[in-house]
């Protein structure tokens, strides 16, 4: 009897091992990346890393056109001083230093606040979340496809001299 039962389990834990092989082929090809996928998930992440240099130079162009920060110098003061009652008097802030720099933190807060909006309906749009996390997973599981990858986020940089708004 038990002979039996070791027999049967053997055989059903070999079925069980030939669906697995069989299948197998069947689950990695659903994983693969395609070059089509990658090439989307380069363009998209392009956009969006487009959009957070367009953010860096509108924060850093408000913080030079303020007068009172000294080409940023003085923003730099003030903001590792910024919330020390103590080092602000230290660094001899005046009330409306500190205003211009509230108004350009605010305005960047709000820079921030709207790139946090657009960049996941960017990614839902265009990508789509399930390509958008099984790109991500293989870029950092994967470094041959890692480097593909960053061979295609070259050739979507601009040439230099050109600005990419031509």
């Amino acid at each position: 009897m038990i002979e039996k039962i070791l027999k049967n389990g053997l055989l059903l834990f070999g079925v069980v091992v030939a669906i697995l092989i069989v299948n197998s082929p069947a689950v990695a090809q659903d994983d693969e990346i395609t070059d089509d996928e990658l090439m989307l998930y380069a363009t998209v992440m392009n956009k969006i890393d487009s959009m957070k240099e367009d953010m860096k130079v509108k924060y850093n162009d408000l913080i030079k056109s303020e007068e009172l920060m000294d080409e940023g110098r003085r923003f730099n003061e003030l903001k590792s001083a910024k919330g020390d009652e103590a080092k602000l008097a230290e660094i001899s802030a005046t009330e409306e230093e500190i205003a211009v720099f509230d108004k350009i933190q605010e305005a960047y807060d709000t820079m921030v606040a709207d790139f946090k909006e657009v960049y996941p309906t960017l990614i839902k749009d265009e990508l789509g979340a399930a390509v958008y996390n099984k790109v991500k997973k293989g870029l950092k599981a994967d470094p041959d496809l890692r480097t593909k990858y960053e061979e295609i986020v070259d050739s979507l940089k601009p040439e230099e001299g050109e600005d990419g708004d031509a």
